[in-house]
């Protein structure tokens, strides 16, 4: 029918509109990063020839938080769509885990894989790099306002699931969909110490849905925050 042809034709050129904004706005944030980042090199080598201090020290550490904070900006608007084939491989999440447990000796952080030591590797496809920043990220956080991380590993129904647990004050309820966006913070401070860049969950989120993966938060049973994080488990018998 004409109606149905028109209405089909209308979702066709808002498709298109929506997405030619979004990768402008990928445009943007990609320009800017580049810009600055630039920019930021020229001072920072200008800086390195003074004579060193205190001032000039705190002045680098600046320098180096506003280009993390592009590169986060830049990795946290990338959409899955528009996200580049990366090299993917096999990794066992175990032993992925095992290597930030261990980057973190003087820190609370502990490892239990449903099934103990005689588990069998539980493997995903994906990609090294984003995975490990995957769980470095929510580690670093729940060590950050929870004290510790509590880091749990099973299987089921053809997924691999992680937990990571805190003893920190949680997340509201009302706030857990939301810091999925970009600049979202559940600490209510503006200092970057304190509180980061609100990024973090952001770039998890993202990274997760590459990989077909969910991120969701809930409450930990001993209170505070648990992050989950699932993941399609690689299988001999299947394509992934």
């Amino acid at each position: 029918a004409p109606e149905i042809r028109a209405l089909v034709a209308a979702f066709y050129r808002q498709q298109e509109r929506l997405s030619g904004l979004l990768m402008s706005r990928l445009a943007l944030v990609g320009g800017l990063q580049h810009d600055v980042r630039t920019f930021a090199t020229k001072v920072r080598l200008r800086l390195e020839i003074e004579a060193p201090s205190a001032s000039l020290s705190q002045a680098i550490s600046d320098l180096d938080d506003m280009v993390r904070l592009l590169d986060d900006a830049l990795l946290a608007t990338q959409g899955t769509e528009t996200a580049t084939d990366d090299a993917l491989e096999l990794i066992d999440i175990r032993e992925l885990l095992m290597l930030e447990k261990d980057a973190r000796p003087d820190q609370r952080v502990t490892l239990e894989v449903v099934g103990g030591d005689l588990a069998p590797p539980l493997y995903v496809l994906g990609n090294r790099l984003a995975l490990r920043r995957v769980f470095s990220n929510l580690i670093d956080n729940a060590i950050a306002y929870g004290h510790e991380a509590r880091i749990a590993i099973a299987s089921g129904l053809g997924r691999v699931v992680v937990t990571i647990d805190d003893r920190g004050p949680g997340s509201p309820a009302e706030m857990r969909d939301m810091v999925r966006e970009p600049f979202v913070r559940l600490e209510r401070s503006r200092a970057r110490a304190t509180g980061g860049s609100g990024l973090g969950l952001a770039i998890v989120s993202n990274l997760v849905a590459r990989h077909d993966g969910n991120f969701t938060v809930s409450d930990a049973p001993d209170g505070g925050a648990r992050m989950i994080i699932d993941l399609p488990q690689f299988r001999a018998d299947r394509s992934g």
